[in-house]
C-alpha cells in the first residue's frame, strides 16, 4: 500500500469516526430535547440515561436531579395547600381571602354558613355574594390604609333569621411580589351568644332590682302606715297588715334563698354528693313536706310507680330541690280538687319522672322559655301565688349538672306535664318493693299525726288528698 493510499484509509477512518460520533450527539441531544419536553408538559420521563457525550450526560443527570427537587416542591406545596384547607374547614370563624377588585378568592364552609349562602361565593364580589355594605368598606380600608382595620357589626335578621348576628370582622392586608398589598383576609368572630349572654344578665340584673323594689317598697309603705297611725289604727286592721308584711318578708326570703341556690349552682361551683337514691322513699318525703300546701288547696296527690324500679344516681338534696319546685308549682296553678299526679319508671340506663297536673297550662308560646330565669306566663298570677320565676331555671340547671334532661308539655287549660330524666344507679340491683308500700294517703280533715301510716289506694297507687 502506498504513502497516499494509506492516508486516504485514514482519513476515511477518522471521517467514519466522526460521523459516528456526530450521530451519538444527535441521537443524544435528541434524547435530551425529548426528557425537557416530557418535564416541560408535567410528565416524569422514563428514563435519564443517555449513552454519548459525558457532557449531555451531566445535563442529563441534573435535569434528574432539578424535577426530583421540583416534585418535591410540588408534594411539599399540595401538603400546606391541604393543611391550609384543614384548618380553614376546622376553624370556628368565618374566613374568605379577597383580591383588589374586592371578588372573594376563597372562603371556607363557616362563612358559607354564617351568611347563608346557598354556593360558595368564589368569583363574585363582597356585596354580591355576603350583601353586607359594612363589610366592603372594611376592606376598600384595609387596601387604603395597607393595615389591618376591624368592626363590629350587626345583622338583623339575618340569615333569614327573625335573631340578629352580631359579628367582629377583621380584614388584614396581605402584601404581593410587589410589596403593595394584593389581597385581603377576612377572619368573622361569631359573639353573638356572647351578646345574648349580656342582654340576659341585663335582664336579670333588672328583674332581680324589680322583684327586690317592688316587696321593700310595701314594707316601708306599711312600716311608716304603722309609725305614724298606730294609736288610731283598729286591732284586726293592724293584724291585716302584719299578714301583709309577714307574706312579703317570705316573698323575698324566697327570692334571696332561690338567688342563693343559682349561684351555688354555677358550673365549677359545686360538687354533687351523688348517691343512689330510692324513689318510694324519696317520695314520701317531698309528700310529707307539702302536705299542708295539699290540703290548702283540697289537692290529690297520686303517685304511680313501676314495679322494680331501679335507685336513681343524684345528689339526693339537689334533687329534692327539683321535686319541691316542680309539685310547687303544680299545687300554685292547679284549681282546688284537681288531681296532681307522679309517675316513675325505667328507660334502659334511666329513670323518668313525670309530675303531671291538670292546671291553667302554658301557651304555646311561651313553651321555648320556660326554663329562663325571672321568666313568668302570667306575672301578675306568678307574683299573687308568690312565685319568683326561678323556680324552673333551678330545676333545669340542676338535671343539667346530673348529666339528665327535663322536658316539658303543656296545653293551655289543660295541663303540664315536666319529664326529668336522670340516671340510673349502676351497681345497684333493682328493688324489689312496689309504690304503694312507702306512700300515705291522708284523708281531708285527718291530721299528719292522726293519719295512718298505709291505706294502699291499689297495688301501684296510692294518694295523698
Amino acid at each position: 500500500m502506498t504513502f497516499s493510499s494509506f492516508l486516504i484509509v485514514l482519513l476515511g477512518s477518522a471521517l467514519a469516526v466522526a460521523l459516528l460520533q456526530l450521530l451519538a450527539w444527535a441521537r443524544s441531544a435528541a434524547k435530551l430535547e425529548r426528557i425537557a419536553e416530557e418535564i416541560v408538559q408535567g410528565r416524569h420521563p422514563r428514563s435519564f440515561v443517555i449513552f454519548g457525550p459525558q457532557s449531555l450526560f451531566r445535563v442529563a443527570s441534573r435535569l434528574e436531579t432539578i424535577l426530583a427537587a421540583r416534585e418535591k416542591l410540588s408534594g411539599q406545596i399540595v401538603q400546606q395547600g391541604e393543611n391550609f384547607h384543614g384548618v380553614l374547614r376546622n376553624m370556628m370563624e368565618g374566613v374568605a381571602i379577597v383580591n383588589r377588585d374586592h371578588r372573594v378568592e376563597l372562603a371556607n364552609e363557616v362563612l358559607v354558613r354564617q351568611f347563608g349562602l346557598g354556593v360558595e361565593p368564589a368569583g363574585r364580589t363582597v356585596l354580591e355574594s355576603l350583601r353586607v355594605a359594612e363589610i366592603d368598606h372594611l376592606i376598600r380600608e384595609a387596601f387604603t390604609r395597607q393595615e389591618a382595620v376591624s368592626g363590629e357589626i350587626s345583622l338583623r335578621g339575618f340569615p333569614r333569621s327573625e335573631a340578629a348576628l352580631f359579628l367582629i370582622v377583621n380584614a388584614v392586608p396581605m402584601r404581593g411580589e410587589s410589596g403593595m398589598p394584593s389581597q385581603v383576609l377576612l377572619v368573622l368572630h361569631d359573639i353573638t351568644e356572647h351578646k345574648r349572654s349580656e342582654e340576659r344578665q341585663k335582664e336579670f340584673l333588672a328583674s332581680v332590682s324589680h322583684e327586690l323594689r317592688t316587696p321593700l317598697s310595701i314594707f316601708r309603705g306599711y312600716v311608716e302606715t304603722l309609725l305614724h297611725s298606730s294609736p288610731s289604727l283598729a286591732p284586726e286592721e293592724v293584724q291585716r297588715v302584719l299578714k301583709i308584711l309577714r307574706r312579703h318578708a317570705l316573698r323575698l326570703s324566697k327570692l334571696v334563698n332561690d338567688l342563693l341556690t343559682l349561684s351555688a349552682l354555677e358550673p365549677g361551683r359545686m360538687n354533687l354528693e351523688r348517691a343512689p337514691v330510692s324513689l318510694p322513699h324519696f317520695l314520701r318525703r317531698i309528700e310529707a313536706d307539702l302536705r299542708q300546701q295539699l290540703q290548702e288547696k283540697r289537692l290529690d296527690l297520686v303517685v304511680a310507680l313501676a314495679e322494680n324500679l331501679p335507685k336513681v344516681d343524684a345528689d339526693p338534696f339537689r334533687l329534692e330541690q327539683v321535686f319541691y319546685n316542680l309539685v310547687e308549682n303544680a299545687i300554685q296553678y292547679s284549681e282546688p280538687g284537681s288531681p296532681i299526679r307522679i309517675e316513675a319508671h325505667a328507660e334502659k340506663e334511666t329513670v323518668s319522672i313525670r309530675v303531671i297536673d291538670q292546671g291553667v297550662g302554658i301557651p304555646p308560646s311561651d313553651l321555648p322559655y320556660v326554663f329562663e330565669r325571672f321568666y313568668r306566663v302570667d306575672k301578675t298570677r306568678s307574683r299573687q301565688a308568690g312565685g319568683t320565676g326561678l323556680g324552673l331555671s333551678i330545676v333545669k340547671r340542676i338535671v343539667d349538672l346530673h348529666q339528665g334532661r327535663v322536658v316539658l308539655t303543656s296545653e293551655p287549660g289543660r295541663g303540664t306535664t315536666v319529664t326529668v330524666t336522670l340516671p340510673a344507679w349502676p351497681s345497684s340491683p333493682p328493688e324489689g318493693t312496689t309504690a304503694c308500700q312507702p306512700i300515705t294517703r291522708v284523708a281531708q280533715g285527718e291530721s299528719p299525726a292522726t293519719a295512718p301510716e298505709s291505706r294502699p289506694v291499689d297495688r301501684h297507687l296510692s294518694r295523698v288528698s
